[in-house]
């Protein structure tokens, strides 16, 4: 052979550059992590309310991550929202004036349920 050496240092080199773009590849700054996905409504314990249903997740009202919500964090501009605010005495089950997610779901489910005659 008459290029011995450069053979070897031209195999080396593209060793050592497939090394280093393999590196940048995984590296955590080359692309940001995907976003996290929010849970489905349909999850109970993310405290939504029948999918059919028009009224916004309870994890949406909780905005502040009480675990509960009282009247005043029902918004009065929520056409869907109306009933439970007139009502908000019979979703509150146990009478401590917050309602928790399984009240409302509870509340919400029955009022979208269709009426039987």
């Amino acid at each position: 052979m008459k290029y011995p050496r450069l053979i070897v240092s031209l195999t080396l080199a593209g060793a050592l550059a497939s090394g280093a773009a393999l590196a940048q590849q995984a590296s955590p700054q080359a692309a940001p992590p995907p976003p996290q996905e929010k849970l489905p409504a349909a999850m109970p314990d993310a405290g939504a309310p029948q999918p059919d249903s028009a009224a916004p997740a309870f994890s949406d009202l909780d905005k502040k991550g009480k675990g509960y919500i009282q009247r005043s964090d029902i918004p009065k501009d929520n056409e869907a929202l109306k009933q439970l605010r007139a009502h908000f005495n019979e979703a509150d089950q146990d009478h401590n004036g917050r309602v928790d997610a399984s009240e409302y779901n509870a509340y919400v489910n029955k009022t979208s349920a269709p009426k039987t005659q």
